[in-house]
Parts: C-alpha cells; sequence; structure tokens
C-alpha cells in the first residue's frame, strides 16, 4: 500500500474507501454499462449468465478477501503480543538485577532506563516511518556486555547470572519480534489482486439487467460492504503504522510504575 494512506485519519481514511465503492457504482452505470451492453447485448438470460460464470469467481474472491483479513489480524495481534512480552521481560530483567553488586547493578539498571526512553520516544516514531534506528540494538549490545563481563564470586551468583543471561536472550528475541513488525505487511501482488477482484466484482454488478434504482441501491450496499473490507485490511496490514499501530503502553507503564522511580 502506498505511504501516504498511513498519514490519513482513521476516520477520513474509511469514508475515502467508502465513498470510492460507491462512487465506481455510479460511474459504472453511467459510463460503463451502455458500452458494456453493446458488445455482450442486454437478452432476457442476461442475469443467469453473469451468475453462473461468476459463481466459482465470487467464492474465491471471498476467501481471499477472508484470509487476508485475517492474516492482517493475526499479524497485528503477534507484534502486539511482541510488545507485551518484550515490556514483560524487560522488566523481569530489571527487578532480577538487583541480585546484582555494584556497581554492575546501578550501571547496568541505568542502561536498561536509557533503553526504555529511547525505545519510547526515538524508536517509536521511527516506526511510525516505516524503519527502526540503530540505537535500539547499540543499546541492547552494550547491556549484553555489561552483564556477560560479570564475574560471579559465589554459587549464588552464579545461578542468578546463568538466569539473566538466558532472560536476556529471550528479551533479545521478543525484541526482534517487534522489530520485524516493522516490515511486516500484506505483499503487493496479493493487493493487485485484490484490486482487480474488486474492480471486477464492481462491473459484474454493474452488468446485471435490472432497474436503475433497484440496481443503484443493491449495488451501493455491496460496494460499500466491500470498500469497509478493504479499509479494514488496511489499517490492520502494517502493525507500526497509521493512526491504528501498536502503540508502546506496556513499555510506559514499565517506565511510569517501575523505572521512573530509580532515576537520578
Amino acid at each position: 500500500m502506498p505511504d501516504f494512506l498511513y498519514d490519513i485519519p482513521l476516520r477520513d481514511l474509511a469514508l475515502y474507501f467508502s465513498l470510492a465503492a460507491v462512487l465506481s457504482i455510479f460511474v459504472g452505470m453511467l459510463v460503463l454499462k451502455p458500452i458494456l451492453r453493446l458488445l455482450i447485448g442486454s437478452g432476457p438470460d442476461l442475469n443467469e449468465a453473469i451468475t453462473h460464470g461468476t459463481a466459482g469467481f465470487n467464492l474465491f474472491y471471498g476467501l481471499l478477501l477472508g484470509l487476508l483479513t485475517v492474516s492482517a489480524y493475526q499479524n497485528n495481534e503477534r507484534v502486539n503480543e511482541a510488545v507485551l512480552n518484550e515490556a514483560t521481560v524487560l522488566g523481569a530483567l530489571y527487578s532480577d538485577i538487583n541480585g546484582y553488586p555494584e556497581p554492575v547493578r546501578s550501571e547496568t539498571k541505568a542502561m536498561m532506563r536509557d533503553y526504555v526512553l529511547f525505545t519510547l520516544y526515538k524508536d517509536w516514531p521511527a516506526h511510525a516511518q516505516g524503519s527502526y534506528l540503530d540505537g535500539g540494538g547499540n543499546r541492547v549490545n552494550a547491556m549484553r556486555q555489561k552483564l556477560s563481563g560479570f564475574e560471579p564470586t559465589s554459587a549464588g551468583q552464579e545461578i542468578l547470572h546463568a538466569q539473566m543471561l538466558s532472560a536476556f536472550q529471550e528479551f533479545t528475541r521478543v525484541r526482534q519480534l517487534r522489530l520485524n513488525g516493522v516490515y511486516t505487511e500484506i505483499p503487493n501482488v496479493l493487493w493487485y489482486a485484490v484490486l482487480v477482484g474488486a474492480a471486477i466484482n464492481i462491473l459484474l454488478i454493474v452488468l446485471l439487467r435490472m432497474r436503475p434504482v433497484r440496481q443503484f441501491v443493491l449495488g451501493t450496499i455491496t460496494a460499500f460492504f466491500l470498500g469497509v473490507i478493504l479499509f479494514v485490511i488496511v489499517a490492520l496490514d502494517d502493525p507500526l503504522r497509521g493512526e491504528a499501530a501498536i502503540q508502546p503502553d506496556p513499555l510506559e507503564r514499565l517506565w511510569q510504575r517501575v523505572m521512573i522511580w530509580d532515576e537520578p
């Protein structure tokens, strides 16, 4: 999808998709219908022929829209879960680091706070533009080096250190899942199929033989719903972009409820 769509407010975007779909019915009835009638005729069996010829198309196109809607929703949920898991694991690390001696404890906690602030106020705005910054990875590497350089001096510290390193690996994993969400979207080739199918669907409605008012009303209802479905897929397509983008609420809560109290 074009990038400018993610800069449009959701209410306006829904209105544009619905109006475009309804307008296509109006234009099709005024412009395309007379031309197509000259090409294929308008006999009494026209509606039956269209019904038989498009039965398979309606089935497969409806299936395509349903699968894309579910896929977009599942992508959105996966990224949302990754953000929640990232905040959860980081919160556990922040709590467990209290078992380390100074100065490792204070220095590592300061790095974690810096990482959260960077993610909230630097990385997330970059996500909204379809990218992410290297600063987050640099901060993660600095934390990893700090933990890896610690030498336990007791059996208890060895157990704690092993648990911390394992939890840190989980943190980097869920963080990468969140970053993958920046580039998670429906492939363009599928969008081509969806848009071509929508045009064919509108064309078939226009071809039906019925009274103009009845055809316009029925066609408008169908086109409006088609526009709504397309809007939903677009809104969910890129989980971290647009007004419907996933927000860093779990990280914000981690900062406000746990980390802010340790700020100097």
